[in-house]
């Protein structure tokens, strides 16, 4: 099982994982594939709709401040994770719908929070898209996209999905389907948030270079993340499946009443 439908689905699988996707890679790639009989949930569904409305926006709009606010603004298809105003760039100052904070601190409070700028503007974008095009474009110049594009907060909502899409388009993966996609196991993936959440409270640039750097070391491997690496038991299974357990949370009651 080695067509690139199984590329696009991790890809799919790794978008979702920051907006509560549930399905599995497998019953993903089924759905890409048109299998018949195969569905996913209503929310996993619109959020593949996203991603592959995401994709076709930026590869017509290029990488550009443009095509980073035409895939926002392809984010329509669901009630629960995508903005009121898609595609509207922030401005606190005029809509205080618009102010965002981030919470860092894991019990909840506000404590350290990120206060995203008030005012964002298609020179901001155009300042992330042009360090690029001036660097090296090696894998950590088009996650530093991400990271840039997640801090900004440029958008209401889906700014780090958003992000994810044009760190693509920056590395221009689409063809080899060579994807950036962030880490499969789950606690690496909480590292990574973590790690990116590190780079959110970084104050200057070598702050954000050391989060970014930590970031890095739990990304998939390059064979992890090949179009030809076959389907690991886990990406077959519904991870939802745990029949027959007793379910208990590494977290505490309270610490999960702070999140909600």
């Amino acid at each position: 099982m080695t067509d690139k439908n199984i590329a696009l689905a991790r890809f799919i699988t790794s978008f979702g994982s920051m907006n509560n996707y549930k399905s599995s890679v497998l019953q993903t790639k089924r759905v890409l594939d048109n299998k018949k009989g195969a569905k996913l949930p209503k929310n996993d569904i619109a959020i593949l709709n996203d991603a592959l409305d995401g994709i076709a926006a930026i590869k017509k709009n290029g990488f550009n401040s443009a095509g980073i606010i035409a895939v926002n603004e392809s984010f329509t298809h669901s009630e629960e994770e995508d903005p009121a105003w898609p595609g509207h760039l922030r401005n606190a100052l005029s809509n205080p719908n618009d102010a965002i904070a981030i919470i860092t601190d894991p019990n909840g409070t506000s404590k350290g929070a990120y206060i995203a700028p008030a005012l964002v503007t298609t020179s901001e974008l155009d300042d992330i898209v042009n360090q690029f095009n001036e660097s090296n474009k090696t894998i950590r110049d088009g996650w530093k996209v991400f990271a840039k594009l997640s801090k900004l907060q440029p958008f209401q909502d889906g700014n780090k999905r958003t992000a994810l899409i044009a760190a693509n388009a920056a590395m221009n993966t689409w063809e080899q389907e060579n994807y950036l996609v962030l880490p499969f196991n789950n606690i690496d993936h909480a590292q990574f948030m973590v790690d990116l959440m590190r780079f959110y409270a970084a104050k200057n640039g070598i702050e954000e270079d050391k989060a970014l750097d930590r970031m890095m070391t739990v990304l998939p491997s390059e064979k992890e993340v090949s179009l030809h690496f076959p389907l690991t038991q886990e990406e077959k299974e519904n991870p939802n499946q745990l029949k027959t357990k007793r379910i208990k949370s590494f977290y505490s009651k309270r610490r999960q009443s702070l999140e909600r």
